[in-house]
């Protein structure tokens, strides 16, 4: 039986439309970390100690502020960060504590490539290689970087965590921009802070831009209600977004008590 040609045109636009359809879900898979992580260039400073720590895969650059301390801060940046921009500010801002602005593998000196496992895997082994010269380690990340803050607390005891401008999950953020794609099968890079949650007893600090354009105050909110009323303190920034929350004097105000 001959198909009419309307039904031929109808049958050839779903096939062009399935075949977009899929294309566009492939080169969402290949390219994932590409969209998510932006690798920052290496920098150089005469008024500050840096060292590079062999985790046996790659080598990371860590700078170190304000040594010999007994109390000491891990600090990971946002995706597109160069951690080297907090020296004035963290030293002035963690001054009682010996501060390790940790370089992603592929960021800022350090060899490698970016994804999440690998830095799990760093942030595990700067802590270990760290916190014996310490009597406590606290963790701070932002952005992207509370994910790794997040999971490091899962695992190892820390003093305090704090996280700004955190996100819930990147599965949550990309269901949002993409709702009509199978993120779940396609994104393998999950960044599951809130789904370890419940592993951290610790006192945590969320700062939120409640006028974020990165990451909406929704999705840090998901990740407030995660973790026990007790433990949490919650400080939203009004007129503020994510890449601009800690120009806002709030910002160090609310670290400093939170570390009292």
């Amino acid at each position: 039986m001959q198909i009419p040609k309307n039904g031929r045109d109808m049958i050839s636009l779903i096939v062009v439309l399935t075949g977009t359809y899929v294309l566009i879900c492939f080169s969402l898979f290949l390219l994932q970390r590409q969209l998510i992580y932006f690798p920052t260039s290496e920098v150089s400073s005469s008024n500050v100690n840096d060292i590079l720590i062999d985790t046996g895969e790659v080598h990371i650059k860590v700078w170190i502020l304000n040594p010999g301390k007994q109390k000491a801060l891990i600090y990971f940046g946002g995706n597109a960060e160069n951690v080297a921009y907090n020296i004035d500010d963290f030293r002035r801002i963690f001054s009682d504590s010996t501060v390790y602005l940790i370089n992603y593998r592929g960021y800022g000196g350090s060899s490698g490539s970016p994804h999440e496992k690998g830095f799990y895997r760093d942030a595990l082994f700067a802590y270990d290689h760290f916190s014996p010269h310490h009597s406590t380690v606290s963790v701070m990340g932002r952005s992207v970087g509370s994910a790794v803050a997040t999971y490091l607390a899962s695992k190892r005891s820390i003093d305090r965590l704090i996280l700004v401008t955190p996100l819930d999950s990147a599965q949550s953020i990309a269901k949002r921009l993409y709702p009509f794609l199978p993120m779940g099968l396609i994104l393998q890079e999950k960044l599951d802070s809130v789904g370890r949650a419940a592993e951290i007893t610790e006192n945590v600090l969320i700062i939120a831009a409640a006028d974020d354009e990165i990451i909406p105050y929704k999705n840090t909110q998901n990740l407030a209600k995660a973790f026990g009323k007790e433990q949490l303190q919650l400080v939203s920034i009004s007129e503020m977004g994510h890449n601009t929350v800690h120009l806002h004097p709030a910002y160090e105000r609310a670290i400093k008590k939170f570390m009292r």
